[in-house]
């Protein structure tokens, strides 16, 4: 790939390899018409449309123009469902037989927050991030959600340390967070605070005020990670 494109660029890239029209990817992603034909740049809030509307979309690539098009899936990258789970299982510190299919591949699966360096296998790493000052991470990892936004938006890079291995805290602070409650299945990024519910409940809050502060069980929270610091894409380009 050619990093001197711009993103908008590697969209039309994109649009011409799926074959389909600039007008039907605005239909489909719900972006203005002719904004691919502005002089201006991609926002986060135009990239999470983009990949909301096309999930296989490799949002490195799209974002700095490494790795390739469309994103790998999972079992591309490794040898089989049960390898997958037997590490994933060794991070979590959990029984890998507590893992359901399902668990390993759905689309927002936290195993996307999992840090390459901690399976027991060898895997090529994408690149590596140097922060002054910075106390040790477990990795790093391009965000999709809004939830956070403007402090963090889609197309930021979020890094962490896995908390799933401790019961303990740091209210108020920001976390990446798997949650399973009343059927459904979802990764986002909080800001986790006591619950007036008692000492079972978190209450969930963010900076979007699209989004309400919401009380769920902490039996709900299945993976956990402590965001240590955040970078705006866009101010390192």
């Amino acid at each position: 790939m050619n990093k001197n494109l711009t993103q908008k660029d590697r969209i039309i890239q994109f649009i011409e390899k799926e074959k389909i029209s600039k007008n039907k990817f605005y239909a489909l992603t719900g972006i203005s018409n002719g904004t691919l034909d502005k002089k201006s740049g991609i926002t986060g809030d135009t990239i999470l449309k983009i990949h909301n509307a096309f999930p296989e979309i490799n949002l490195e690539w799209l974002i700095s123009g490494e790795g390739d098009m469309i994103k790998p899936t999972i079992f591309s990258l490794y040898n089989n469902l049960q390898s997958i789970r037997d590490q994933y299982a060794a991070v979590l510190n959990i029984d890998p037989e507590s893992l359901s299919d399902k668990n390993m591949t759905i689309s927002e699966s936290p195993l996307e927050f999992i840090p390459i360096f901690a399976y027991r296998e060898s895997h090529k790493c994408h690149g590596y991030i140097s922060i002054p000052n910075l106390s040790p991470c477990d990795g790093a990892g391009y965000v999709r959600t809004d939830s956070m936004y403007p402090l963090i938006k889609p197309g930021d890079i979020v890094c962490y340390k896995t908390a799933n291995h401790t019961n303990l805290i740091h209210w108020g602070e920001v976390y990446i967070l798997y949650i399973a409650i009343e059927g459904e299945e979802f990764l986002t990024i909080k800001n986790l605070n006591k619950s007036e519910l008692g000492e079972d409940y978190t209450l969930l809050t963010g900076y979007n005020e699209s989004y309400q502060p919401k009380d769920i069980p902490l039996e709900c929270i299945q993976w956990k990670a402590i965001i240590k610091a955040h970078i705006n894409y866009n101010s390192i380009l």
